[in-house]
């Protein structure tokens, strides 16, 4: 990536994606400090927020998966094992949802592995809900001894 001189206070720019000329009252920068004027300023906000939908999506699935592995040693009500199967479910919808192609056209590379930690957490989590109810019949069936 090549060096871009720095504009002088009170100096006038270009944009640097469009290569409109700016006004110094009309500089904006992005994110990443490159010059832009309010239009391609306004494109680059909305990318960068399309992006972080995208990588929510991602990240909801890798979470779902540590939730998943979690619910083994620490679940209370069964409260971590619901979260997981939320947080895995919503990532598995929203990963192949018609109409939300702008958010997953950015996490294209990731999908094998929002399809794993999903549909492993998945898994792991009707494990966790079997034994939820086995250990519940079982503790059903006990008879209760009291010795006064």
């Amino acid at each position: 990536m090549e060096q871009q001189p720095i504009t002088p206070l009170g100096a006038s720019a270009a944009c640097q994606f469009c290569g409109k000329p700016l006004t110094p009252d009309q500089i904006l920068y992005t994110a990443d400090a490159r010059i832009a004027c309010a239009g391609c300023n306004a494109k680059v906000d909305l990318v960068v927020g399309d992006m972080r939908v995208g990588h929510n999506i991602r990240n909801g699935a890798i979470v779902s998966i540590v939730m998943a592995g979690i619910s083994f040693i620490f679940n209370p009500f069964a409260i971590v094992t619901i979260s997981s199967m939320i947080s895995a479910i919503y990532a598995l919808i929203a990963v192949n949802r018609k109409g939300d192609e702008r958010f997953t056209q950015h996490i294209l590379k990731d999908k094998g592995t929002i399809y794993a930690c999903a549909i492993i957490a998945l898994v792991l989590d009707g494990i966790v809900l079997i034994l939820v109810i086995l250990a519940l019949a079982a503790m059903s069936t006990m008879k209760s001894h009291s010795s006064y």
